[in-house]
């Protein structure tokens, strides 16, 4: 039997054997160190028998995955601990993603359990981490199914199990046993610290039409040091997290009724929406981009055309009917190419009419499952700041640098800090994601690829992360909660103006197909604006703030008067003010002015009403300037000017 190890190095052993004696048989010191492995890329314990040629890669606390099998096991510890505690529990899932650094288990139990039994909890977790050790063991389905028969979620995860790798793998601690597909350590003396930190409700498998179950977070850590210094980071993300800021902003809402995923914008969140709306049109304009208004809806044959029907059609909201009797089928719009598509037939074009550089600030539809709607990052209802650019052959490399520049100068407008730019293409084996045209995608890959080393940009190769007409140019930053997503994208499309029938009349007058290029300048407004808020910590510049200015007048009722008036004043150049005149102290009235963000605090008294100035502090400046009305305006409306 020979063993490939993460080295590049082969083992050969005569006879089957554990991981645990696999790494004894490499160094003696291995054995103890070894928590788990990877066998083929899957993860085993210790105990796991291996019985032919493989690939093994075992995990230590060097390795990568060393936080993974810590934190799996104390998922697994927590919920021997829920089962012990309480009767006729179900554990369902063991949970643990690496960018949000807790752990969780999910489990049905009547009567639910409150937030005062953590600490029970946690009390059986500290007993049974100092005493208890781990058993795993692999199964058939039959005997699982016999195994869990009460408990439905565990057998779902056996059959999923058994679907992929042929076996089910259990855990037994105690009396509590589960499935797990995650490898854990069987040593329980290997975790220093648990910390069981919170209970909230998470849907069985995600869907909404499933039951609420509850799930109890915590974190595991070799160490109490390196427990608090992750909890540390942890709070830092949740004090950036846009669904906590939006509790102090009120930037926006949702309500069931009007459905999961549909945000409301408050006054506060249409103002900075319109600001930044402003701002890209101006920049569109500068651009040469022209804006088109098509329609929310579009028939499902468009889709079915176009080829979004066929690869993104369980994202999409369900068809619906024109009207009573009627046999004409309709869908909310998912993506705005047909659309731009169909605004370019409606005349026929020149080679002189291109680049035809088509612009949308759009409202889209996708049906994003209950359990993946985060905030506003993730939602049903969206605006996109789309674009849809047709250049001939000759234009493509100058057209992708403009659009890049500008993508670029909008960015660096708002500050947004980029993780990595990615190069998305095909997977040449992927026959069912991928429009079959090898030439068309060589092309279109070698061409985009050309203008990024021209334009000497850092980029990584995503391979198989292509849309289905064609690579792109995605840049990628990171949530509060460590999420990767796209906030601006470029795509070459050489597939669509083909489907559609859409042409030129070359300099020969003859038909050629236009390259198509979608252009997303900032993604959709609701995951922008999640970023913004989260990259700022809330802290929006002057010129987006939707209160840039809150006037505290003290004393007497000309002091209320003259607030008023230098309201009136600043309000002509559409500063937006508010003059604060609740019966409270002033220390309270700047304290909550400094809580909700405003970027400028005037305190307003005898002295300023008759010198006819304004006494100024700027969030988080403890300094107060005391200048004359015309000054301060002219400063302000130079900052807003300016982007500031």
């Amino acid at each position: 039997m020979k063993i490939k190890l993460l080295d590049g190095s082969v083992k050969e052993f005569d006879q089957a054997m554990n991981i645990r004696s696999i790494a004894e048989a490499i160094a003696i010191s291995l054995k103890k160190a070894t928590v788990a492995a990877k066998v083929n890329g899957r993860y085993v314990s210790v105990d796991h028998v291996v019985e032919k040629d493989s690939t093994l890669e075992l995990i230590t606390n060097k390795h990568s995955d060393f936080y993974k099998v810590l934190n799996y096991t104390a998922a697994f510890v927590t919920g021997a601990a829920i089962s012990e505690l309480y009767k006729d529990v179900k554990l369902a899932k063991v949970l643990y993603k690496e960018d949000e650094l807790e752990y969780g288990i999910t489990f049905e139990v009547e009567p639910r359990i409150g937030l005062e039994e953590i600490q029970n909890i946690q009390n059986k977790v500290n007993q049974i981490i100092k005493n208890d050790a781990v058993i795993s063991r692999t199964i058939d389905l039959k005997e699982a199914e016999e195994l869990f028969k009460n408990n439905e979620y565990q057998k779902h995860l056996a059959k999923e199990m058994f679907e992929t790798y042929g076996e089910v793998t259990i855990y037994t601690l105690n009396n509590t046993t589960i499935i797990l597909k995650h490898a854990i350590a069987l040593n329980l003396k290997l975790i220093k610290v648990i910390e069981v930190q919170q209970l909230t409700g998470e849907y069985w498998l995600n869907d909404s039409d499933n039951i609420m179950l509850q799930k109890v977070h915590g974190m595991a850590a070799e160490s109490i040091e390196t427990l608090d210094a992750k909890k540390a980071i942890l709070e830092d993300r949740r004090s950036r997290d846009h669904r906590i800021i939006n509790k102090t902003l009120k930037i926006f809402g949702f309500d069931h009724l009007v459905g999961p995923g549909l945000p409301l914008w408050m006054p506060n969140g249409t103002i900075v929406k319109e600001e930044i709306k402003k701002y890209l049109k101006e920049k569109e304009w500068e651009y040469d981009f022209i804006n088109v208004t098509t329609s929310v809806i579009g028939t499902v044959d468009l889709y079915k055309k176009s080829g979004h029907w066929d690869h993104y059609g369980e994202d999409m909201f369900q068809p619906f009917n024109g009207g009573s009797g009627s046999d004409e089928q309709f869908i909310l719009r998912p993506m705005n190419c047909p659309h731009h598509l169909a605004v370019y037939k409606q005349e026929q074009r020149s080679y002189r009419d291109l680049p035809l550089r088509i612009a949308e600030h759009a409202l889209q539809h996708r049906y994003e499952s209950s359990g993946s709607l985060t905030g506003l990052e993730r939602v049903r209802a969206m605006e996109l700041t789309d674009s849809h650019i047709f250049v001939r052959p000759d234009q493509v490399e100058e057209e992708f640098k403009s659009i890049y520049k500008m993508i670029n100068e909008v960015l660096q407008t708002f500050n947004i800090k980029i993780d990595y730019l990615s190069l998305s293409l095909r997977n040449p084996e992927d026959k069912v994601k991928y429009y079959q045209d090898d030439k068309m995608w060589d092309e279109a890959e070698a061409a985009l690829e050309k203008v990024l080393q021209d334009l000497n940009i850092d980029y990584k190769k995503c391979i198989g992360e292509a849309a289905f007409y064609g690579p792109k140019l995605d840049i990628q930053i990171k949530t509060a909660q460590n999420h990767e997503i796209t906030v601006s994208t470029i795509q070459l499309d050489f597939l669509l103006p083909k489907k559609f029938d859409v042409t030129y009349i070359d300099q020969n007058q003859e038909f050629k197909a236009p390259i198509m290029i979608h252009r997303g300048l900032i993604g959709t407004y609701e995951r922008f604006i999640a970023t913004l808020l989260e990259q700022t910590k809330g802290v929006l510049p002057l010129w987006l703030a939707p209160n840039q200015i809150q006037i505290i007048p003290v004393g007497s009722e000309e002091n209320i008067e003259y607030a008023q008036t230098i309201r009136n004043y600043l309000k002509k150049d559409f500063i937006r003010v508010h003059v604060d005149l609740r019966d409270e102290r002033l220390s309270y009235k700047i304290r909550d002015a400094q809580t909700s963000k405003i970027p400028y605090q005037l305190v307003i008294g005898d002295q300023e009403r008759k010198e006819n100035t304004v006494t100024y502090r700027q969030y988080g400046s403890e300094e107060q300037v005391t200048v004359k009305l015309e000054e301060f305006k002219n400063m302000i409306v130079n900052l807003v000017f300016n982007k500031k």
